[in-house]
């Protein structure tokens, strides 16, 4: 983890732009997850005296193990979001590339001005492309890293969602007061489930934005094919790049078992509802 994140900050310390392009996805992160451990610290104090102690001793052991996990999604977040960054400073560079080999191919007048301005593109492609390694390497590692807290987190997640799911038809169904909840408990606790799962939605988001990004590199590069009569070191340049995308794509998984893309998300929510609905009948069958 510490080679990691001194490769992240080498990366980060040799492009500082990134932190200006990322500084609002830093506050909404900050923010989301203060006020998630805040609205459970609140939760766990508003539920003292109303509940035994063995009750609440669970209650606090639930909120050390969240602040732990969220620290370990904070982390990834903070490494996903500078990925996505340099990948969007990597398509702005690519394409700025690709304009200048078209203007280069339409006002093609002396020679040596020609072979001069294929080689300079040429060098700012081998660049695209060191990065782009370097950015899909994190990406492996940080799998690597993450790999027993991205399942845990991810089956809590899918848990706690149909837990709550369930917990919401109870309140509907018997009332909080014949629960032995409180009002302020019921509201807290709706409240915390608001920014819990928009915080595991930002690490989402963030996770399919940089598959989109390297989709986007793809794309762009795409246009070479409209290029000929290219100084020889420039299509090198084209090729290399294109043959790294093709040999080593981009792909996010947890614990090497389970792809994050959209697909894969449409699929677990479709899951997740049906877990909750089942459960829900179950109770409206047998209670």
């Amino acid at each position: 983890m510490m080679i990691l994140t001194a490769k992240v900050l080498r990366m980060f310390m040799a492009r500082p732009q990134v932190k200006r392009m990322s500084r609002w996805g830093i506050l909404t992160k900050f923010i989301s997850g203060s006020l998630t451990d805040g609205l459970q610290m609140a939760i766990v104090l508003n539920t003292m005296g109303r509940v035994d102690s063995q009750f609440f001793l669970g209650l606090g052991l639930q909120y050390w193990m969240s602040v732990i996990l969220n620290m370990a999604l904070v982390q990834q977040y903070m490494i996903m979001l500078f990925v996505r960054t340099q990948f969007q400073l990597l398509n702005t560079e690519l394409r700025q590339v690709i304009e200048d080999t078209k203007e280069l191919q339409l006002n093609r007048r002396h020679q040596g001005v020609f072979i001069t301005r294929c080689c300079s593109l040429a060098d700012q492609l081998e660049n695209i492309a060191r990065v782009q390694s370097q950015l899909q390497t994190i990406v492996n590692q940080l799998e690597k890293a993450f790999d027993i807290q991205g399942a845990l987190i991810y089956g809590g997640y899918y848990l706690s969602s149909v837990g709550n799911s369930y917990m919401a038809y109870s309140i509907f169904k018997h009332g909080y007061e014949n629960m032995n909840m409180a009002l302020s408990t019921v509201i807290l606790t709706f409240l915390w489930c608001f920014f819990y799962y928009l915080d595991g939605l930002l690490n989402l988001r963030v996770m399919l934005h940089i598959q989109d990004d390297y989709r986007e590199v793809i794309q762009i590069l795409g246009e070479r094919t409209l290029f000929v009569g290219l100084d020889v070191r420039l299509e090198e340049a084209f090729e290399n790049l294109n043959l790294q995308l093709i040999r080593n794509p981009l792909e996010i998984k947890v614990i090497e078992l389970y792809s994050v893309t959209r697909s894969t998300t449409m699929s677990m929510f479709g899951n997740l509802f049906t877990h909750s609905i089942l459960l829900i009948e179950y109770d409206m069958e047998h209670f």
